[in-house]
């Protein structure tokens, strides 16, 4: 899943988390704006580029479930190491901006590699745990976790932002209350999304001031870098095989690192640059609807009861609290 590199606490396009967002269409947009705007009508345009974007990211989660029964830590490690080879080679001629880096601030680049890692790691081991449907809507709520760290740099939560959070507490209320009626491990997989949907809004907080700084794609394509060798460490160390795993595992991973992370926000970050940002942070909440409708299609996975209706009231209280209303088109987000 998925999140925008300046969400901090105030950046108004929640629930793109996930993974990394590819801001591809800096460049396809300073080349292409033009024949687009003639060739298509506006009013198409948009809605055409929000629901490919949102089907694109919806993919993250089923790539995930198809790439079994490869460990999720090796998921995890291949699906960032694909994007770090995308990214890196997307932003090769940027490469030299990233020398652009105090070295005061190297250690951050290591820890936002690190904790882009362990979000990744812990929300594609929640999919084995619990329902696609509950963990794409928990993982979706790294800005509710962005608010609350915020507040550790000095930055004021609004009353609109609490009400929200109090929203979307109560979602997890009814997606925990009905896992715990339900047994086994539905309430760890719970668990692992919430804290993969923190370590998001961290690694967020944590490399904010540097994605304004230096070259994007660059940038990401070494924090995805140090994620995957942090992750294929902790593989090793558990034992976990990143060689000889099945085919479809490699597809799957290649596939979400493509389709999701790559074509998915370059598309949102595509669309955001003509549409008002706050339709295209709702448009975003539709990811855990569409990767649990893929699911349950591909796999045969119908979402519980309580996953639909606690995961539309946590998503429900990310809109109300966390999705502004903008007169005019807002700068295209950057982000992981």
């Amino acid at each position: 899943m998925a999140v925008p590199a300046e969400l901090g606490v105030r950046q108004p396009l929640p629930g793109v988390v996930d993974e990394e967002v590819l801001p591809l269409a800096r460049r396809f947009g300073d080349r292409k704006a033009a024949t687009l705007r003639v060739a298509v009508p506006p009013a198409r345009r948009i809605p055409l580029a929000l629901v490919l974007a949102v089907c694109a990211v919806s993919t993250g989660a089923p790539f995930a479930r198809w790439a079994a029964p490869a460990p999720p830590i090796a998921i995890a490690t291949l699906r960032v190491a694909f994007a770090a080879v995308l990214l890196l080679g997307a932003g090769w001629r940027e490469a030299g901006g990233l020398r652009r880096i105090a070295p005061r601030d190297r250690p951050l680049v290591v820890l936002s590699g690190v904790l882009l890692g362990i979000h990744f790691g812990l929300w594609i081991a929640s999919l084995s745990f619990t329902s696609t449907a509950a963990s794409v809507a928990l993982v979706s709520t790294s800005p509710i976790f962005a608010a609350v760290f915020g507040t550790l740099l000095g930055d004021r939560v609004a009353r609109r932002e609490l009400a929200g959070i109090a929203i979307a507490s109560a979602g997890f209320a009814v997606l925990a209350g009905g896992d715990w009626r339900a047994g086994g491990d539905a309430l760890l997989g719970d668990g692992l999304a919430l804290c993969g949907a923190a370590c998001g809004a961290a690694y967020l907080v944590v490399g904010r001031r540097l994605r304004s700084a230096v070259p994007l794609l660059p940038y990401l394509g070494m924090v995805n870098a140090i994620a995957a060798v942090g992750l294929a460490v902790a593989g090793l160390t558990v034992g976990a095989p990143l060689a000889a795993l099945p085919a479809q595992s490699y597809v799957a991973c290649a596939g979400a690192a493509l389709f999701a992370s790559f074509i998915g926000h370059s598309l949102l970050n595509a669309a955001v640059r003509t549409t008002p940002t706050h339709l295209v942070a709702l448009a975003v909440l539709g990811e855990p609807i569409g990767s649990s409708l893929i699911a349950w299609i591909a796999f045969g996975e119908r979402p519980p009861a309580n996953a639909v209706l606690g995961g539309a009231i946590v998503l429900a209280g990310i809109a109300v609290g966390f999705v502004r209303r903008q007169a005019a088109p807002a700068p295209a987000p950057i982000g992981a």
